[in-house]
């Protein structure tokens, strides 16, 4: 059975000019206190801590990875800040759009409301609350780890904060709901006829219906990411902005169609942490972010493991990138009805919050379940039982889009049946010593399933650690080395392998940037993750980034790598490049050493390329392209 997605993607409206119109404003910026300090909003207290590895001679946490350890600031902090003065006869709303990982909300020092979950919207009425002037907002952010609260493990951080921004709505008495699941209040239906029903939560009135037309409408894909717009309104005169767009995006038997036509996405996993500001990242930072995704090639991206902010979808949506949206169910659960009620609503919120994006495919119910599990959780059944719940509620949040999921178990049959769509992920020759087609045929045979996708694949990469020629056999993974050349040969490998598989509907790189994973000690840098393809600082593109760029866009590629090695004790080099403009002449120092075509991945390699002691400039040329490097033989 085809799973056929019509969407659209909805925005806050701005200010309007009528005096019973909503109106909007933003609580960002400076004007907080934390703990009694000047801060800004976005903020968190984990920018530096939370990368930089834990204490010399401290065990790594034995479960939970970097989510659990206290080798960071784990607390509740108290944020505070005036209120704008409310307008007489309007209803007032306090609306966060992420603030980890639980949240009290006080005005006046009266509570407001309580939401549990890191990565989710949510809002709160506090008409009752206020007075007619000089009302203060106090909201207690509290980032430790909690048995009861999703995720309990994962490799990453978990930053502290209000660390997404914070709005002021004012209404009319009956307006347009913002506080259910910290939604817009609208879901659109959209049908590529043209036909869009708009359901509208109302408070203070009965729900309300709109059905309007477009004619002709141009579809929605990464080649033409059409969008439209429209204003809802009610019949008190409140009202809200929607964008959306038309396209079917559907999964086949032999893969994955937009707008009824194949294609195998190219993909980039993505988590939220934006560089040297942690979890507290601007518009700006994640307009950076998305330029380099579509700089690369990619048309689509895996917002791993758990919903990322509003702007991150509406970016996708006008660039056209297909998004994979994740629930926090990270490597094991918990049996407790808190728990199992928190996942339930942390699913509910992220579909009720970007179903109307065109831009979402998919929602993704769990990674690697089963890794890192307590031998107390390992028992068979119950974690499955709790996610076929939380697939349920996908269902019927949003019966148009499948379920997809990343396991790392081929084995677990149960599990893996439970998604519509499957997807592993793998990393050969970087944690096992299996290539990818082994793991391909192994994924196949256990699972019964004619197409997969590979949710993650990679390898670690210090572009400021270089060895050549490279030791025989696998790398220490969680050791002190990631050489810049073992990522780049592991990524050719394994794109090798993809490449020629045309029962993979789509594969998603681990990373699109290192990020912050506070209990690893690896690499040469610790606190960090460096799979990715740009650094942690976006300050350097790493070799892999150009691998993507040359097999993945229509730019121009040539590319010589391992520029930043500036020293060997060798009298020979190995030689790698990229190009897809045809055959590659390699020269030495002026001297032409020989010429050769890209394999089937772009790539090009000399080995034992003799230097002579002291500089040697080492240079590729191919269709009037040139790429050098500098190599001084010790």
């Amino acid at each position: 059975m085809r799973n056929v997605l019509l969407a659209a993607t909805a925005a806050m409206c701005v200010t309007a000019s009528s005096a019973a119109s909503r109106k909007t404003a933003s609580l960002s910026g400076p004007g907080w206190l934390c703990d009694g300090e000047e801060v800004c909003v976005p903020h968190t207290w984990n920018a530096l801590d939370g990368a930089d590895g834990s204490p010399e001679g401290d065990p790594p946490p034995k479960h939970g990875m970097s989510v659990a350890p206290d080798s960071y600031v784990r607390k509740a902090a108290r944020y505070s800040r005036r209120l704008p003065d409310p307008t007489p006869g309007m209803r007032q709303f306090v609306r966060f759009e992420g603030v980890s990982r639980k949240a009290e909300v006080y005005v006046n020092g009266r509570l407001a409301g309580r939401h549990v979950g890191a990565f989710t919207a949510f809002a709160f009425e506090v008409t009752a609350l206020l007075a007619p002037a000089d009302n203060v907002l106090e909201v207690v952010a509290d980032n430790r780890w909690d048995p009861d609260v999703a995720p309990l493990s994962a490799d990453y951080t978990l930053f502290g904060g209000i660390y997404r921004g914070v709005e002021w709505i004012e209404t009319p008495q009956v307006c347009i709901d913002p506080v259910t699941d910290g939604a817009l209040g609208v879901d659109l239906d959209v049908n590529t006829n043209g036909t869009v029903r708009a359901k509208i939560r109302v408070l203070g009135g009965p729900d309300e219906e709109r059905v309007f037309v477009v004619e002709n409408p141009e579809l929605w894909s990464p080649e033409n990411p059409k969008l439209y717009e429209r204003e809802i309104s009610i019949a008190s005169g409140d009202s809200v902005k929607v964008r959306f767009g038309f396209r079917t995006a559907e999964f086949r038997e032999d893969g994955f169609y937009l707008n009824g036509v194949r294609r195998r996405l190219r993909g980039v996993n993505r988590h939220q942490d934006a560089g040297l500001c942690g979890w507290a990242a601007t518009a700006e930072d994640e307009d950076r972010d998305f330029a380099m995704v579509a700089e690369m090639g990619a048309d689509a991206v895996r917002l791993a493991h758990y919903p990322q902010s509003q702007h991150v979808y509406d970016i996708c949506d006008e660039k056209g990138i297909l998004v994979w949206s994740e629930t926090p169910a990270i490597n094991w659960l918990s049996r407790s009805p808190e728990f199992k009620a928190n996942l339930l609503q942390q699913a509910r919120e992220m579909v009720a919050q970007h179903r109307n994006h065109p831009c979402v495919f998919a929602w993704s119910l769990f990674n690697e379940i089963y890794n890192d599990v307590p031998e107390d959780r390992s028992e068979e059944g119950w974690m499955e039982d709790i996610l076929e719940e939380v697939k349920g509620e996908l269902k019927r949040r949003d019966p148009s889009r499948p379920v997809v999921a990343a396991s790392d178990r081929p084995a677990k049959r149960r599990l893996n049946d439970i998604p519509d769509e499957l997807a592993f992920n793998a990393y050969p020759g970087w944690y096992g010593d299996t290539t990818m087609e082994q793991d391909f045929a192994n994924w196949f045979a256990a699972s019964g399933r004619k197409k997969l996708g590979i949710a993650e694949y990679g390898a670690g990469g210090n572009p400021f650690e270089h060895l050549d020629p490279l030791p025989p056999g696998r790398l220490d993974p969680g050791g002190p080395v990631h050489p810049e050349e073992k990522q780049v040969m592991l990524h050719a490998a394994d794109y090798r392998a993809i490449a020629s598989d045309d029962r993979i509907w789509g594969a998603f790189v681990w990373a699109m940037f290192d990020f912050a994973a506070d209990a690893r000690r690896e690499g040469g840098k610790n606190g960090i993750n460096d799979k990715g393809m740009v650094t942690r600082d976006r300050a350097t593109r790493k070799d892999t980034f150009e691998f993507y760029r040359a097999n993945w866009t229509g730019d121009r590629v040539l590319h010589v790598c391992s520029q930043r090695m500036e020293e060997t004790s060798s009298a020979a080099a190995t030689v790698v490049g990229f190009s897809n403009v045809g055959d590659v002449t390699l020269f030495v120092n002026g001297v032409e050493i020989g010429t050769k075509s890209p394999d089937s991945v772009k790539v090009v390699e000399w080995r034992d390329v003799p230097l002579k002691p002291g500089e040697n400039l080492i240079e590729l040329r191919a269709a009037g392209l040139a790429s050098s490097r500098s190599l001084r033989r010790l």
